[in-house]
Protein backbone atom coordinates (compact mmCIF):
# COMPACT_ATOMS: atom_id res chain seq x y z
CA UNK A 1 0.00 0.00 0.00
CA UNK A 2 1.47 3.38 -0.96
CA UNK A 3 2.08 6.08 1.64
CA UNK A 4 -0.79 8.33 0.55
CA UNK A 5 -3.39 5.55 0.80
CA UNK A 6 -1.95 4.49 4.18
CA UNK A 7 -2.35 8.00 5.57
CA UNK A 8 -5.93 8.17 4.24
CA UNK A 9 -6.87 4.92 5.94
CA UNK A 10 -5.14 5.95 9.16
CA UNK A 11 -6.87 9.31 9.39
CA UNK A 12 -10.22 7.75 8.47
CA UNK A 13 -9.84 5.58 11.56
CA UNK A 14 -9.53 8.70 13.68
CA UNK A 15 -13.12 9.66 12.83
CA UNK A 16 -14.67 6.27 13.53
CA UNK A 17 -15.23 4.35 16.74
CA UNK A 18 -12.50 1.80 17.26
CA UNK A 19 -13.16 -1.83 18.11
CA UNK A 20 -16.03 -4.26 17.71
CA UNK A 21 -16.98 -4.75 21.33
CA UNK A 22 -19.50 -2.87 23.40
CA UNK A 23 -17.03 -1.91 26.14
CA UNK A 24 -15.93 1.69 26.13
CA UNK A 25 -12.42 0.77 27.22
CA UNK A 26 -11.92 -0.38 23.63
CA UNK A 27 -13.51 2.75 22.14
CA UNK A 28 -11.65 5.93 23.06
CA UNK A 29 -13.23 8.37 22.59
CA UNK A 30 -16.77 7.15 21.96
CA UNK A 31 -20.47 7.96 22.05
CA UNK A 32 -22.86 5.02 22.04
CA UNK A 33 -25.96 3.45 23.57
CA UNK A 34 -28.82 1.09 22.91
CA UNK A 35 -31.44 2.70 20.66
CA UNK A 36 -34.76 0.84 20.85
CA UNK A 37 -32.82 -2.23 21.98
CA UNK A 38 -30.15 -2.12 19.24
CA UNK A 39 -26.57 -0.93 19.61
CA UNK A 40 -26.09 2.60 18.24
CA UNK A 41 -22.68 4.20 17.74
CA UNK A 42 -21.71 7.69 16.68
CA UNK A 43 -19.05 7.84 13.98
CA UNK A 44 -18.30 11.48 14.77
CA UNK A 45 -18.78 13.43 17.97
CA UNK A 46 -17.86 16.70 19.62
CA UNK A 47 -18.76 18.76 22.68
CA UNK A 48 -19.07 22.45 23.46
CA UNK A 49 -19.92 24.70 26.38
CA UNK A 50 -22.56 27.18 25.26
CA UNK A 51 -24.55 29.72 27.31
CA UNK A 52 -23.42 28.08 30.54
CA UNK A 53 -24.50 24.57 29.55
CA UNK A 54 -22.91 21.56 27.92
CA UNK A 55 -23.72 20.36 24.40
CA UNK A 56 -22.59 16.89 23.31
CA UNK A 57 -23.38 15.83 19.75
CA UNK A 58 -22.66 12.70 17.79
CA UNK A 59 -23.97 10.95 14.73
CA UNK A 60 -23.39 9.13 11.50
CA UNK A 61 -24.30 9.76 7.88
CA UNK A 62 -28.03 9.47 8.64
CA UNK A 63 -28.73 10.22 12.31
CA UNK A 64 -27.76 12.82 14.91
CA UNK A 65 -27.95 12.69 18.70
CA UNK A 66 -27.69 15.87 20.79
CA UNK A 67 -27.48 16.10 24.59
CA UNK A 68 -27.93 19.55 26.13
CA UNK A 69 -27.65 20.41 29.84
CA UNK A 70 -28.58 23.68 31.51
CA UNK A 71 -25.25 23.89 33.37
CA UNK A 72 -21.72 22.73 32.63
CA UNK A 73 -21.08 21.25 36.08
CA UNK A 74 -20.46 17.61 36.96
CA UNK A 75 -23.77 16.13 38.08
CA UNK A 76 -27.08 14.64 36.97
CA UNK A 77 -29.52 16.56 34.76
CA UNK A 78 -33.06 15.21 34.53
CA UNK A 79 -35.08 15.24 31.32
CA UNK A 80 -38.76 15.61 30.54
CA UNK A 81 -41.55 17.27 32.48
CA UNK A 82 -40.56 20.71 33.72
CA UNK A 83 -36.83 20.09 33.20
CA UNK A 84 -35.13 22.21 30.55
CA UNK A 85 -32.14 19.98 29.80
CA UNK A 86 -32.81 18.09 26.59
CA UNK A 87 -31.97 14.95 24.64
CA UNK A 88 -32.76 15.29 20.94
CA UNK A 89 -32.47 12.67 18.19
CA UNK A 90 -32.92 13.12 14.42
CA UNK A 91 -33.46 9.89 12.50
CA UNK A 92 -32.68 8.91 8.92
CA UNK A 93 -36.12 10.10 7.77
CA UNK A 94 -35.67 13.60 9.15
CA UNK A 95 -37.98 13.07 12.15
CA UNK A 96 -36.75 14.86 15.26
CA UNK A 97 -37.49 13.42 18.70
CA UNK A 98 -37.05 15.48 21.88
CA UNK A 99 -37.54 15.05 25.60
CA UNK A 100 -39.18 18.49 25.50
CA UNK A 101 -42.07 17.04 23.46
CA UNK A 102 -45.07 15.43 25.12
CA UNK A 103 -46.50 12.12 23.86
CA UNK A 104 -49.96 11.98 22.33
CA UNK A 105 -52.34 10.74 25.08
CA UNK A 106 -53.53 7.97 22.77
CA UNK A 107 -49.96 6.67 22.56
CA UNK A 108 -49.17 6.55 26.27
CA UNK A 109 -49.75 8.43 29.50
CA UNK A 110 -46.14 8.52 30.61
CA UNK A 111 -44.24 11.71 29.66
CA UNK A 112 -40.81 12.00 28.12
CA UNK A 113 -38.12 11.36 30.72
CA UNK A 114 -34.50 10.42 31.27
CA UNK A 115 -31.26 11.87 32.53
CA UNK A 116 -27.84 13.06 31.41
CA UNK A 117 -25.00 12.64 33.89
CA UNK A 118 -21.79 14.57 33.44
CA UNK A 119 -19.22 12.39 35.16
CA UNK A 120 -15.93 14.13 34.45
CA UNK A 121 -14.25 17.06 32.74
CA UNK A 122 -10.63 16.18 31.99
CA UNK A 123 -8.73 19.45 31.75
CA UNK A 124 -5.52 17.75 30.64
CA UNK A 125 -7.17 16.39 27.47
CA UNK A 126 -10.03 18.93 27.24
CA UNK A 127 -12.63 16.15 27.09
CA UNK A 128 -15.89 15.28 28.81
CA UNK A 129 -17.27 11.92 29.96
CA UNK A 130 -20.80 10.99 31.03
CA UNK A 131 -23.86 8.78 30.66
CA UNK A 132 -27.42 9.18 29.39
CA UNK A 133 -30.78 7.49 28.97
CA UNK A 134 -34.09 8.87 27.77
CA UNK A 135 -37.48 8.47 26.14
CA UNK A 136 -38.22 11.16 23.56
CA UNK A 137 -41.14 11.94 21.27
CA UNK A 138 -41.71 13.49 17.87
CA UNK A 139 -43.26 16.95 17.70
CA UNK A 140 -46.75 15.50 17.12
CA UNK A 141 -46.26 13.06 20.00
CA UNK A 142 -47.08 10.05 17.83
CA UNK A 143 -43.61 8.54 17.55
CA UNK A 144 -41.03 7.73 20.20
CA UNK A 145 -37.40 6.70 20.55
CA UNK A 146 -35.72 5.12 23.55
CA UNK A 147 -32.05 5.17 24.51
CA UNK A 148 -30.58 3.21 27.43
CA UNK A 149 -27.04 2.43 28.56
CA UNK A 150 -25.83 5.55 26.79
CA UNK A 151 -22.29 6.74 27.35
CA UNK A 152 -20.07 9.47 25.97
CA UNK A 153 -16.43 8.90 26.82
CA UNK A 154 -13.66 11.46 26.49
CA UNK A 155 -15.53 13.40 23.83
CA UNK A 156 -13.35 16.40 22.87
CA UNK A 157 -14.55 19.88 23.80
CA UNK A 158 -13.80 21.30 20.37
CA UNK A 159 -16.41 24.03 20.37
CA UNK A 160 -18.13 25.29 17.25
CA UNK A 161 -21.17 23.05 17.48
CA UNK A 162 -23.45 26.00 16.78
CA UNK A 163 -23.12 27.38 13.27
CA UNK A 164 -22.25 31.09 13.48
CA UNK A 165 -22.55 33.44 10.53
CA UNK A 166 -23.22 30.66 8.05
CA UNK A 167 -19.96 28.87 8.79
CA UNK A 168 -19.35 25.15 9.13
CA UNK A 169 -19.68 23.62 12.59
CA UNK A 170 -16.95 21.36 13.92
CA UNK A 171 -19.32 18.39 13.87
CA UNK A 172 -20.27 19.03 10.25
CA UNK A 173 -16.59 19.34 9.32
CA UNK A 174 -15.76 16.04 11.03
CA UNK A 175 -18.53 14.26 9.16
CA UNK A 176 -17.45 15.74 5.82
CA UNK A 177 -13.85 14.68 6.43
CA UNK A 178 -14.85 11.13 7.35
CA UNK A 179 -16.95 10.80 4.19
CA UNK A 180 -14.22 12.28 1.96
CA UNK A 181 -11.58 10.02 3.54
CA UNK A 182 -13.75 6.94 2.95
CA UNK A 183 -14.31 7.85 -0.70
CA UNK A 184 -10.60 8.45 -1.27
CA UNK A 185 -9.56 5.26 0.55
CA UNK A 186 -11.86 3.27 -1.75
CA UNK A 187 -10.23 4.72 -4.87
CA UNK A 188 -7.11 3.67 -6.75
CA UNK A 189 -4.50 5.64 -8.67
CA UNK A 190 -5.74 4.07 -11.92
CA UNK A 191 -9.16 5.66 -11.58
CA UNK A 192 -9.75 8.88 -13.59
CA UNK A 193 -11.40 10.55 -10.58
CA UNK A 194 -8.46 9.77 -8.26
CA UNK A 195 -7.10 13.34 -8.23
CA UNK A 196 -10.57 14.85 -7.66
CA UNK A 197 -11.24 12.54 -4.70
CA UNK A 198 -7.82 13.32 -3.27
CA UNK A 199 -8.34 17.09 -3.56
CA UNK A 200 -11.82 16.81 -2.06
CA UNK A 201 -10.29 15.00 0.91
CA UNK A 202 -7.63 17.72 1.28
CA UNK A 203 -10.28 20.44 1.16
CA UNK A 204 -12.31 18.67 3.85
CA UNK A 205 -9.23 18.45 6.07
CA UNK A 206 -8.59 22.19 5.66
CA UNK A 207 -12.20 23.00 6.60
CA UNK A 208 -11.93 20.78 9.67
CA UNK A 209 -8.75 22.52 10.79
CA UNK A 210 -10.49 25.89 10.46
CA UNK A 211 -13.62 24.67 12.27
CA UNK A 212 -12.12 22.45 14.99
CA UNK A 213 -8.44 23.28 15.27
CA UNK A 214 -5.60 20.78 15.00
CA UNK A 215 -3.57 20.88 18.21
CA UNK A 216 -2.11 17.40 17.58
CA UNK A 217 -1.06 18.21 14.03
CA UNK A 218 -2.63 14.99 12.71
CA UNK A 219 -4.85 16.75 10.18
CA UNK A 220 -2.02 18.86 8.77
CA UNK A 221 0.15 15.75 8.55
CA UNK A 222 -2.54 14.07 6.48
CA UNK A 223 -2.67 17.08 4.13
CA UNK A 224 1.11 17.06 3.76
CA UNK A 225 1.12 13.33 3.01
CA UNK A 226 -1.39 13.79 0.19
CA UNK A 227 1.00 16.14 -1.59
CA UNK A 228 -0.22 17.41 -4.96
CA UNK A 229 -2.60 14.42 -5.35
CA UNK A 230 -0.75 13.02 -8.36
CA UNK A 231 -1.01 9.21 -8.54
Amino acid sequence: MDKIKYIALFTLALFTVFGCGDDLEFNTPAMLGKKDGELWRAKFYAADIDAGGLVVEGGNSYETLSLVTTLDNVGTYYLGGEHQSEARFKDAYGVTYSTLNAPDPSLQVYPADGEIEIVDFDNSTNTVTGTFKFNAFSEDGMKSVNFIQGEFYRVPLTGGLLVIGGGTSCQQAQQATAEAAAAFAASSSEMPEYADLCNAYKDALVVQINSCGDTSGVLQAAIDALGDCNP
